[in-house]
């Protein structure tokens, strides 16, 4: 029994619309990574708000700063499209993530300026070194926005 050429031509048809396995991950690992860094931040608050010594609420607090700072940057890196060269950029291009990039860092800043004046020792230490990061970050990003807009 042969094939009828409208049944082939029909397969065909079919197999080309599928779409690949690779361009599924492409769509789905940014938002699975999105929600392991979004846990990963709240495990640290709750770890930190459970602390019963000084010790274990840094680590708490760190953990989800961390978390929280690597979540800004993946969502920066969809804001401002597909990767030109280096893809660990901490720069924007965009004045919409700049504006968001300079509230989130201010925020996590201000948290290391918690975290320094709640604690004593290393703790104290990675809360001051949280803020001066978070400071030189919104100074690189302002400084290369308007060097930027300078250009144009």
């Amino acid at each position: 029994m042969s094939d009828d050429p409208s049944r082939i031509a029909e397969a065909a048809t079919r197999r080309a619309q599928r779409v690949p396995l690779r361009g599924i991950w492409i769509w789905i690992a940014p938002w699975l990574a999105g929600a392991l860094l979004g846990g990963a931040a709240l495990l640290g608050v709750f770890t930190a708000s459970g602390a019963h010594d000084g010790d274990t609420y840094a680590v708490g607090l760190f953990t989800a700063g961390l978390a929280l700072v690597a979540l800004v940057w993946l969502v920066k890196r969809s804001v401002d499209g597909p990767a030109r060269g280096w893809s660990f950029d901490l720069l924007v291009e965009q004045p919409e993530s700049l504006l968001v990039l300079i509230a989130l860092l201010a925020a996590i800043g201000i948290g290391g300026l918690f975290l320094a004046a709640d604690t004593r020792g290393a703790a104290e230490l990675a809360g001051y070194a949280l803020f001066v990061v978070c400071l030189v970050l919104v100074a690189w990003n302002l400084k290369h926005y308007y060097d930027r807009t300078d250009c144009r």
